[in-house]
């Protein structure tokens, strides 16, 4: 399809609709050890680019995480998180789908480039969220504290969008 294309009312229903869900989606936290949570934001992201392209999950990785910092009192964090989130879901959705919903990639190799595309997303958010929680906490060892936690939301996000992703895709193609 056209790279082009321009954003029409459709896409932006759909945009908005899947920001709220990555919102909530952000907002479920899963017990993983001791004191330790993981958030299902990131698999709702990763998903979404498997599914319907660059465009639309970063768009709404940006402004579902960005409104998620906002309503949920992390705002020293909104701009961060529109950003890396929002590239993060542009990179899935480029790599795995391509830009829109309408793009042909290769659907035999579907789970490998998923697979590669959630591991690149991974890598951003980590070295995104490492400068932004420095730069919000003042401290590098804050910040390097943190990777764990953010490797852990990575892993469950991967490991869910390659179990939901391609099949879901496969559903709404019909």
């Amino acid at each position: 399809m056209n790279c082009k294309r321009k954003l029409d009312v459709r896409d932006i229903v759909f945009i908005g609709v899947l920001s709220s869900m990555c919102t909530i989606a952000t907002t479920i936290k899963i017990p993983f050890g001791v004191g330790a949570m993981v958030h299902l934001g990131s698999a709702f992201l990763y998903t979404m680019g498997i599914i319907f392209g660059g465009v639309y999950a970063g768009l709404a990785g940006a402004i579902g995480s960005g409104f998620y910092d906002l309503l949920m009192g992390f705002s020293p964090y909104t701009l961060w998180s529109f950003l890396i989130k929002g590239i993060a879901g542009l990179i899935v959705g480029r790599v795995a789908k391509g830009l829109w919903p309408e793009s042909t990639a290769n659907t035999s190799k579907l789970f490998v480039r998923a697979f590669f595309a959630c591991i690149l997303a991974a890598v951003w958010t980590l070295g995104g969220y490492i400068l932004a929680w420095w730069y919000v906490t003042g401290s590098l060892a804050t910040a390097l504290g943190n990777i764990p936690s953010s490797l852990m939301t990575s892993g469950v996000g991967l490991s869910i969008a390659l179990l939901l992703g391609p099949k879901l895709r496969k559903l709404l193609r019909r």
